[in-house]
């Protein structure tokens, strides 16, 4: 069953995949609407996962708040033994990302099935 969020400039959806959770963002992420991302990130952790992908295919723009938001993730996920996945970047998103050099610490993949295939491969000790 998938959960929803929608505020007027960025809507989340959430669905699982096995042990992997699926984040779709669609929007806008701004310092206003990252707080819902980070609540749907850690509301993940809570439960114990620690494979979350993150598909931003139809996200609009992100900041750096945003980013913040999805290296939080990051650490955490590791820090249990996974991993996240950005997946679809668009090329405002994309510009973001490169210039805050995430390239060489966040994975990126073309396809939500790459990333699943590749998160697939790590074990969680959510302990």
């Amino acid at each position: 069953m998938a959960d929803s969020w929608h505020l007027t400039r960025l809507k989340i959806d959430v669905r699982h995949e096995d042990d992997i959770a699926i984040i779709e963002a669609s929007g806008e992420c701004d310092l206003i609407t990252s707080r819902m991302l980070k609540e749907t990130a850690d509301g993940l952790f809570e439960k114990k996962s620690c494979k979350i992908i993150f598909d931003l295919r139809n996200m609009d723009y992100i900041d750096s708040s945003g980013f913040r938001v999805l290296l939080e993730a990051k650490s955490i996920a590791s820090n249990q033994g996974g991993d996240i996945a950005l997946v679809s970047l668009t090329p405002p998103v994309e510009r973001v990302y490169t210039l805050l050099r995430l390239d060489e610490l966040v994975m990126r993949t073309d396809s939500v099935d790459e990333a699943v295939s590749r998160l697939r491969l790590l074990h969680c000790n959510p302990d």
